[in-house]
C-alpha cells in the first residue's frame, strides 16, 4: 500500500516534469508539488505508526494466548496423572472396598460382591513406601472410622480457698477453706474444711499457703496432707525478713468412698505468725478424681 503510493507520487512528478518540460517549470510549480509531496510523506508515516500499534498490540495478544495454552497444558497433564492413580489394594479380596480418584473429582470404589456373600466390606489403607511423593500426585479418600467417646461417670472435682487470713491456728487444726468456687459432686463441706470422697478411686490434692511476715526473724508454718486420719503429705514455708513465703503441696492418692482428706496445721509443731489469704495470693485446697 505505501509503495503504491509512493509509486504515484514519482510517475506524477516525471509526466509533470516531462510535460511542462524543464524550462517551463517555474518556482512556484516546483514549490508546490514539494509542498504535496511532504504532505503526502507525513501522512504515510501516520500510516506506518498506526500499523507499528497495530501489530504490537496482536504481538502481546498472541503470547497471553500462548502462555494461557502453556498453563492448560500443565492442567491437563496433572489431572492426568491423577487420573492414573489406582490402589489395587484388595488383589487377593474381592471385599475390599478400593477407592480410587479418577482425576475428574469423584471417587469410585470397586466394592465386589459382597452383597450376595452378606459380608461387609472392609477398608483398607495401603502402606506405601513413598506415601509423601504420593501425596503430592493424589489423595486416596478412604474414610476413617469415628467412635464416639465413652459416657463419663459423674464429675468428682473442688476448689476452696481462705477468704480471709488465719491468725495463730495453732496444732493439729484443721483449715477450713470457706470460699467454694468448685465443688462437682458435692464431696467437700467448707463448714468442717473436710472433703468426704463419693467414689472409690485415684485422685490429686494440692494445697498453696501464705504466711505472713511478723517481726524481724520471720515466721514459719507446717500443714499436713491428711486422708482417712493418716498423713499423706506436707508443705513448710517460712517467711523471710520483710517477705511472705509460700508453699504448694501436691500428692496423687488412692482414696476409698467414705474417706476423709483434709489439710491441718502440724501435729506437733504449732509454728508462728498467720496463714495469709487475700487478693495477692490464696491459701487454696484443691482435688479431682482421675479414675
Amino acid at each position: 500500500m505505501i509503495l503504491h503510493k509512493l509509486f504515484v507520487v514519482l510517475v506524477w512528478l516525471v509526466i509533470n516534469f516531462l510535460g511542462k518540460g524543464r524550462c517551463e517549470m517555474s518556482i512556484e510549480d516546483l514549490h508546490r508539488d514539494v509542498l504535496e509531496l511532504r504532505k503526502l510523506i507525513g501522512e504515510m508515516t501516520t500510516t506506518i505508526a498506526t500499523q507499528n500499534s497495530r501489530i504490537a498490540y496482536l504481538q502481546r495478544t498472541l503470547n497471553r494466548q500462548r502462555s494461557y495454552c502453556h498453563r492448560e497444558k500443565l492442567q491437563k497433564e496433572v489431572q492426568d496423572t491423577k487420573g492414573s492413580i489406582n490402589y489395587s489394594v484388595a488383589k487377593n479380596n474381592p471385599n475390599t472396598i478400593v477407592m480410587t480418584n479418577n482425576g475428574s473429582g469423584v471417587v469410585s470404589s470397586n466394592r465386589g460382591d459382597f452383597r450376595s456373600s452378606g459380608r461387609r466390606p472392609s477398608v483398607e489403607t495401603p502402606q506405601l513406601p513413598f506415601q509423601s511423593s504420593l501425596v503430592r500426585k493424589g489423595r486416596l479418600l478412604i474414610p476413617q472410622p469415628t467412635q464416639p467417646p465413652h459416657p463419663s461417670h459423674n464429675a468428682t472435682a473442688f476448689y476452696a480457698y481462705l477468704s480471709s487470713d488465719v491468725a495463730h491456728p495453732g496444732q493439729g487444726q484443721i483449715l477450713k477453706f470457706d470460699a467454694v468456687k468448685t465443688n462437682a459432686g458435692n464431696g467437700y463441706h467448707p463448714n468442717s474444711g473436710i472433703f468426704i470422697a463419693p467414689e472409690t478411686g485415684y485422685y490429686v490434692f494440692s494445697w498453696t499457703s501464705r504466711i505472713k511476715h511478723y517481726g524481724s526473724t520471720g515466721e514459719d508454718h507446717a500443714l499436713e496432707l491428711i486422708i482417712n486420719g493418716q498423713i499423706f503429705g506436707s508443705i513448710y514455708m517460712k517467711s523471710l525478713t520483710g517477705e511472705d513465703g509460700q508453699a504448694t503441696g501436691l500428692a496423687t492418692a488412692h482414696v476409698n468412698k467414705g474417706d476423709d482428706v483434709y489439710i491441718q496445721t502440724h501435729h506437733q509443731d504449732p509454728g508462728s505468725g498467720a496463714i495469709r489469704s487475700d487478693f495477692y495470693g490464696r491459701s487454696s485446697f484443691t482435688g479431682w478424681k482421675l479414675y
